[in-house]
């Protein structure tokens, strides 16, 4: 009897399955890789803006002679500077994104974030405050459309005057 060298069909249609399994396999790891190392650096965009923001609040609210209005129904804290200056910190609109601001024209969180749920809280009251709670959630303004690929940070502290 004669021993024939090759390969059947049913062998090739085996490997052909086989290989197919292994790349779809793949390439699901691929995508899932490639998902969470865009979410991670969304959220590290936003984690390092909004601490930026937040210490920029912070450093001018506790180098302010006094604050001559806290306004917690319209989220807006006005400080007197050192040097006499008036400073506001508010929620502005810019263009459909909502970025925190001052009065001066600069803006404290970049254009590719939006702020949503912005809050001041002035303690005891907002005619003689103490404290100065500021909180926000801060996303990406342009999201990709894939809701695996979206980061929102919230971010919350409390301060007060240095020089009282």
């Amino acid at each position: 009897m004669e021993m024939k060298k090759g390969t059947s069909i049913i062998e090739l249609v085996v490997v052909i399955g086989l290989i197919s399994l292994l790349s779809l396999a793949m390439s699901a790891i691929m995508l899932t890789t490639i998902v969470s190392s865009n979410r991670v650096r969304r959220l590290t965009q936003i984690k390092q803006a909004g601490d930026i923001a937040l210490n920029q609040i912070q450093t001018l609210i506790r180098n302010s002679r006094q604050i001559s209005a806290c306004s917690s129904d319209n989220n807006v804290l006005t400080t007197i500077n050192p040097d006499g200056g008036v400073t506001d910190i508010m929620l502005e609109d810019d263009l459909g994104v909502n970025r925190l601001a001052s009065n001066s024209g600069i803006y404290m969180t970049p254009s590719n974030l939006t702020i949503n749920n912005f809050d001041i809280s002035c303690e005891p009251s907002d005619t003689e405050p103490v404290l100065f709670k500021i909180s926000f959630d801060m996303s990406q303004a342009n999201t990709s459309g894939n809701t695996r690929e979206d980061a929102t940070i919230h971010f919350e502290t409390t301060t007060g005057i240095r020089n009282e």
